[in-house]
């Protein structure tokens, strides 16, 4: 596609009005019957990015997504599909797509690095007194190796945890603490609706939900993905499932004001703040 190739030249020679015009372009072009069918279309699967639900989203956020989505596609398909010729095969997008969605460390290692960007130390094998005194910022993948540890440390802060008890005794993917406060997170990656998706969004809409009587004890539900952006948008909400959901949150919220609904940009902000 010429307008990749576009935006790849202007991004290297740094122009940056060539960039938003070359993206304006592909923008216009995604918009063509059958475009879905095309190789940087069936790409998108590899970075979580729904087609259906891209069309949903305001031009303005389509071209923000689409600018993250076309430097992937030139740093990941670009260079071999102009070297041998743009075809119908997708096959290795599809392989690549199924082994993102297979993995789901890939998210729990996403906020882990974004904890330790921030100063938080990972400690799965320590004992309660040394995570709860030695150092302010510490944190533990509670689903994973630091599950027993997470047990602990409920029973030593007194923390009821009543979400994983009316979910099928789930376990959370985070157990952050800063200083005093307790942060217990769960994190989703959801680019659309329906199917299992529902499932997983209940799920993070109910943590917000829950308190306890200890207030520095917070619940973070971690919404990832495009999904995010078109239930932020409350103008783009035409369908009633979406409308619900977006009042549960801010019911919950509302009655749990310690707790916190966020994506990549809040959770960091989030972060900042305790700095």
């Amino acid at each position: 596609m010429e307008s990749i190739s576009a935006y790849s030249f202007a991004v290297k020679s740094k122009k940056r009005a060539f960039a938003n015009a070359a993206i304006k372009k592909i923008a216009e072009i995604i918009g063509c019957k059958n475009i879905n069918y095309s190789e940087f279309v069936s790409f998108w699967p590899v970075v979580d990015v729904s087609y259906s639900l891209f069309r949903k989203l305001t031009k303005t956020e389509q071209q923000k997504i689409l600018k993250k989505i076309t430097e992937n596609y030139i740093a990941l398909r670009h260079g071999v599909y102009s070297s041998y010729g743009y075809t119908p095969t997708t096959l290795q997008v599809g392989k690549d797509a199924k082994a993102h969605k297979g993995s789901g460390s890939l998210g729990i290692y996403k906020v882990s690095k974004i904890l330790d960007k921030h100063g938080f130390k990972k400690s799965n094998h320590e004992t309660i007194d040394d995570f709860s005194l030695s150092g302010s910022q510490k944190y533990i993948e509670a689903d994973k190796k630091g599950k027993k540890l997470f047990k602990e440390l409920l029973k030593h802060y007194k923390i009821k945890f009543n979400w994983s008890r009316d979910h099928d005794g789930k376990m959370p993917d985070f157990f952050i603490r800063h200083k005093k406060s307790i942060y217990i997170m769960e994190h989703k990656h959801m680019k659309e609706d329906g199917g299992g998706q529902d499932k997983q969004m209940n799920e993070v809409i109910s943590l917000v939900g829950y308190g306890e009587s200890n207030s520095c004890v917070h619940y973070i539900s971690f919404l990832d993905g495009i999904y995010f952006n078109l239930l932020a948008n409350q103008s783009q909400i035409g369908n009633n499932k979406t409308t619900t959901q977006l009042a549960n949150i801010k019911q919950n919220l509302k009655s749990n004001k310690q707790n916190y609904f966020v994506n990549t940009a809040g959770f960091e902000k989030l972060l900042r703040s305790l700095s």
